[in-house]
């Protein structure tokens, strides 16, 4: 590679694009960086191998590649097209590599008028990238490159030092990676919305919020941007890393995009009003996570915990007093069987059975239906010492967790040798329900993500583009959740079936616990918006349904009709 060849044009140099043009540097380009903040400019400028541009043409003259990392099409179009704009002051074939997140339609315009303004010379390429602020300092982003081939392995070198190992992905022509882009948006917008929904939850049913978050990113209802974007919730922590108004805008163009091929999507229609709300109320330049401040503002619940809350370590009690436990459980499940005392129960008959116990018994309640109203037991039954658990798959769906919870330590400590080794138990902080409390958390999120992921895959293939690449690129990128890893492959196979050791993944039982999420929230005062447009949708499905309880979740995608969910990627789509 010629010295030459090492120089680069770099315009954007925000949160992410600093970061990047930085990993730059360390691969050893001479990066010639451009951004209207001075601030930024200089301290960009005394980086090693850098060099400030006053002005575009500063910035572009002899490259023979240039990075562009703005936020909007209005500064693309300012950047290329303003007086003495790149049209007008790159050298002739210069690559020009967008790195921003644009509307898919606005990529193809952008070629056009560049032929029109006799530059048909500049080889254009869109490049959007995934992983935060995070990766883009590590130099560990996921990219996905629309363009041509040929072009686009000319500037691999500088795409390799800014993404992570094997995650460069070829998507098709100039467009068609600001699809994909499109789509990992869309669930990385619902995310944010979803994890500022779940954790001012949890401190309306007087749950830690610390708590919370890690039994969350442990469980089924983990996602990338919970773990991200919590962070930032817990400590209101708003100093921007991701604007709000870069959510009002990337969500936009996924309704946009929607609406015009008349495709419904309740999910990021609810997502997209939750940054709007937080813009309209003056907060557009805070980070995208103070969106759990429209839920604050309601509730009066604030999110972040200065303490860190401790998790419980329990001692292991005699086996003696653990044998003493009668456990109802609603459900046969698999775990239950190396259980002792295990009795068949629902809500319904739940209180005749325990009238026939004496004081001092130990009662574990194992999956009842109202996993938030049997509270009441607690004092209608002041003789009776009970535990609440609740089971959960965990984050990798390939064990289940039980969640429990008792009105005395001692009790909690039993819990230890009840259950056999391999079931993870994780003891909640807090009363009597407390575990029950946390169990509606979990599912809140997981239907959230499952309706989300569903409603992604089949934009996926309203929008033309293979869903296997989608998958893919999404499955290790900033949109990824647990329910995504796990329920898209099923989706793509028409694979609807519960497996044997899947906890709450029928479709009845997801009924269940929306409905029961609904009345708790309603009787709470809590604005579950999201909560609300995922049952809507659960709820449109299971009209048509039939027996949902061999049925999975994954079923949800039919709300969105018979669509090609298995598309292979084509012979354009590939890794560099």
């Amino acid at each position: 590679m010629s010295s030459a060849s090492r120089n680069i044009g770099f315009a954007g140099l925000g949160a992410m694009g600093f970061g990047m043009a930085s990993n730059l540097l360390k691969a050893r380009f001479h990066v010639y960086g451009l951004d209207v903040n001075p601030k930024a400019l200089a301290d960009f400028g005394d980086l090693p191998g850098a060099t400030s541009a006053a002005t575009v043409r500063d910035a572009s003259t002899n490259q023979e590649k240039f990075f562009v990392m703005v936020a909007t099409p209005e500064q693309v179009d300012s950047l290329v097209f303003g007086e003495d704009g790149l049209a007008d002051t790159l050298p002739r074939a210069t690559i020009l590599c967008v790195l921003s997140t644009l509307p898919p339609d606005y990529l193809g315009s952008l070629g056009g008028r560049l032929r029109q303004r006799g530059r048909s010379d500049i080889r254009l390429v869109d490049c959007p990238v995934s992983g935060g602020v995070v990766g883009a300092n590590a130099g560990s982003l996921s990219i996905m490159m629309g363009g041509d081939m040929d072009t686009l392995r000319q500037i691999e070198p500088e795409l390799k030092a800014i993404s992570a190992p094997g995650r460069t992905f070829h998507c098709g022509p100039l467009g068609s990676a600001s699809t994909i882009k499109m789509l990992n948006q869309h669930l990385a917008g619902i995310h944010i919305a979803t994890a500022a929904e779940a954790l001012n939850f949890a401190k309306v049913l007087g749950l830690s919020s610390r708590e919370a978050y890690r039994v969350l990113m442990d469980s089924e209802a983990a996602s990338w941007i919970m773990g991200d974007r919590g962070i930032s919730m817990l400590n209101a922590d708003w100093s921007p890393k991701s604007c709000v108004t870069i959510f009002t805008k990337d969500m936009g163009i996924v309704n946009d995009a929607a609406e015009s091929l008349s495709f419904p999507c309740p999910i990021a229609s609810v997502a997209h009003q939750a940054f709007v709300e937080r813009a309209a109320r003056g907060h557009g330049r805070d980070d995208d996570s103070s969106v759990v401040c429209n839920y604050e503002g309601i509730t009066g619940k604030v999110v972040a915990e200065v303490q860190d809350c401790k998790a419980v370590h329990l001692s292991v009690k005699p086996t003696a007093e653990a044998s003493a436990i009668t456990f109802f459980a609603q459900d046969e499940m698999p775990y239950l069987k190396n259980l002792k005392s295990v009795v068949p129960c629902n809500t319904g008959n739940l209180s005749s059975r325990l009238d026939s116990l004496p004081d001092g018994s130990i009662v574990g309640l194992i999956g009842l239906d109202d996993q938030y109203g049997h509270l009441a037991l607690s004092s209608k039954y002041p003789g009776i010492r009970f535990v609440d658990c609740q089971v959960v798959n965990s984050h990798d769906f390939e064990s289940v967790q039980v969640l429990f919870s008792a009105q005395d330590a001692d009790i909690m400590s039993t819990m230890q040798v009840v259950f056999p080794p391999e079931i993870k138990l994780v003891p909640v902080d807090g009363p009597f329900g407390a575990a029950s409390a946390m169990f509606l958390v979990i599912r809140l999120a997981s239907l959230i993500h499952i309706a989300a992921a569903a409603e992604c895959l089949s934009l996926a293939a309203a929008s033309g583009v293979s869903t296997q690449l989608v998958y893919d690129l999404i499955a290790g990128a900033a949109g990824s959740s647990a329910q995504f890893r796990h329920g898209v492959p099923k989706m793509q196979k028409g694979d609807f079936g519960v497996s044997g050791l899947q906890m709450g993944g029928s479709f009845s039982n997801a009924m269940k616990e929306l409905r029961s999420l609904r009345t708790t929230q309603l009787r709470l005062g809590f604005p579950g918006r999201l909560t609300e447009a995922a049952y809507q949708i659960f709820k449109g499905v299971n009209r048509g349904l039939g027996d949902g309880n061999n049925i999975s979740t994954a079923a949800i995608v039919k709300f969105w009709g018979p669509a090609d969910l298995n598309k292979e990627r084509s012979s354009a789509e590939a890794k560099l």
